[in-house]
């Protein structure tokens, strides 16, 4: 029997070492202008994690080679379907597609989050018709938002009955909230896995909207709440919108991968988090 060395045993015990994970980013062409995914693309390179970049539009995205974890921001279908061949594939994904999916319906969100006993301010789902019959003076100013869509587009604040029966509106159903008193400001919580930050950001429908978001205190209670809300959506990457009212701070949305403005340091934070979870996978897939 031939003779076994110490150190052969070792190298035997010891784990393998694997290589660099494998990253990749992929995003809709209308968020390339703006700090993310640009921001954390740039991060991963410098922390020796370049990132393969996909366009969602090209054919040549559809093998997903060698890929240990794809990072995506947009609600296209085309990013969508990418998602979903990336998960079939048994490749990581932030966020994952069917997490996009539940917060992008905003009146499902609302739901989801009213299930939880997260504090939402009153919201209703209807035809404007609807809301306008079922609505009296002391309903107003409200705020009608479209099911789908972000960046606050077409968000209306509604002053009277007389203006909600005057809305354009191109949708079949709206949402509609009461106009919460605020000092124009909303507070934004921005998540990575579990590390939470929080910034007071201008609200689009107020005079601030020029404003730039600054960094606010961050509290226990806050932490809470912003954990929570991504549980409920299986979310990693994403923003809590709020308001603050002197009975407690209201959930207005939640938002996968947002801008994270005023968050200092947010593109490393993005970057360490996607290291970890590519390791995690990459960890995973080679066992």
């Amino acid at each position: 029997m031939p003779m076994v060395k110490h150190s052969d045993v070792e190298c035997e015990k010891a784990p393998r070492r694997l290589a660099r994970p494998r990253i990749a980013v992929a995003a809709e062409p209308r968020y390339l202008t703006q700090p993310q995914p640009a921001g954390l693309a740039g991060a991963l390179c410098r922390a020796g994690h370049p990132a393969t970049v996909l366009d969602p539009l090209d054919p040549r995205t559809l093998s997903l080679p060698g890929i240990d974890l794809l990072i995506a921001r947009g609600r296209s279908p085309e990013l969508l379907d990418l998602l979903d061949r990336a998960e079939c594939l048994g490749i990581a994904t932030i966020n994952k597609r069917e997490a996009i999916l539940s917060v992008m319906d905003k009146a499902r969100m609302g739901r989801a989050l009213a299930r939880a006993g997260i504090p939402i301010p009153q919201t209703r789902h209807d035809t404007i018709a609807a809301i306008l019959d079922h609505s009296s003076d002391q309903d107003f100013p409200m705020v009608v938002k479209p099911i789908y869509g972000d960046n606050a587009r077409d968000v209306k604040i509604v002053r009277s009955r007389d203006e909600l029966a005057a809305l354009q509106w191109s949708e079949a159903t709206a949402l509609a909230q009461p106009l919460v008193a605020s000092d124009g400001f909303d507070l934004k919580l921005y998540v990575a896995g579990d590390e939470v930050h929080a910034a007071r950001k201008p609200s689009p429908l107020s005079a601030t909207a020029g404003l730039q978001a600054q960094p606010a205190p961050l509290t226990p209670e806050l932490t809470t709440l912003a954990l929570r809300c991504g549980a409920v959506f299986g979310l990693d990457f994403y923003g809590v919108d709020c308001i603050e009212t002197p009975d407690g701070v209201l959930v207005i949305e939640v938002n996968d991968f947002p801008n994270y403005s005023a968050v200092p340091g947010a593109d490393e934070c993005l970057a360490r988090y996607a290291i970890l979870r590519a390791r995690r996978a990459q960890e995973e897939r080679g066992r």
